[in-house]
């Protein structure tokens, strides 16, 4: 079973700055992002697809049948379960909305569609100059989040792209962005992506899934 899953390519890589867990803590994802760089067993997620059952939606294991719920993704990321849902609009403006929220316009050979390459992202926001002001702090604090929403959280099933549609959600204040209810997003998007790979003939799988692999070992 193919994993996509974009933070372990960049996690050497990325800056990540206390001047920007600021904005992350604000915007409630400092769980996530203390969890979100577990080295991926892909092993682990290929066994726990196999003992995916869509009628139940839960995992048939030697211990019994077990599922995550809601009050698990909570426990363990600590993102929040109520509030505003996570919902976007049609992209007209892919490059627009990027320089908009990030204040960097990508080039062209870089937007796919409604995606950007996370290498592009990877490029530009992973070294926060040290004497940077507030404006350019927050912009890579987006940026940052933007990764860890689109490439950790809701990633799909594309090997080299972020979807734009979680960066529109960033275009607001940041306790705005705290108000979504990511958490039941995140359990939504889990389910779909659990029921797609376990379909006869599927090879691949998205998705929040350290948050998965995390779940399994708090089985044990």
């Amino acid at each position: 079973m193919v994993c996509r899953h974009h933070l372990p390519r960049v996690v050497g890589d990325w800056e990540i700055d206390e001047r920007i867990l600021h904005y992350i803590d604000q915007a409630g994802f400092l769980g996530f992002h203390q969890l979100a760089f577990h080295h991926l067993d892909r092993g682990l997620i290929t066994a726990l697809v196999e003992r995916w059952r869509q009628e139940t939606h839960s995992f048939h294991l030697p211990i019994g049948e077990a599922t995550v719920t809601l009050r698990d993704i909570a426990v363990l990321t600590r993102l929040p379960i109520h509030g505003v849902p996570v919902t976007g609009h049609p992209i007209v403006d892919p490059a627009g909305l990027v320089e908009r929220v990030l204040g960097v316009a990508p080039p062209a050979d870089d937007i796919s569609g409604t995606g950007v390459k996370h290498t592009w992202l990877r490029e530009t926001f992973s070294d926060l100059p040290q004497y940077a002001d507030d404006i350019v702090v927050q912009r890579h604090a987006r940026a940052y989040l933007f990764l860890l929403i689109a490439g950790g959280l809701f990633n799909n099933k594309s090997g080299s792209h972020l979807q734009l549609i979680y960066l529109q959600l960033l275009d607001n204040s940041w306790e705005h962005i705290g108000s979504y209810s990511w958490g039941s997003a995140c359990l939504a998007v889990m389910y779909r992506h659990l029921c797609r790979a376990s379909r006869r003939g599927r090879l691949e799988i998205g998705g929040p899934l350290t948050i998965l692999q995390v779940f399994n070992n708090n089985l044990n």
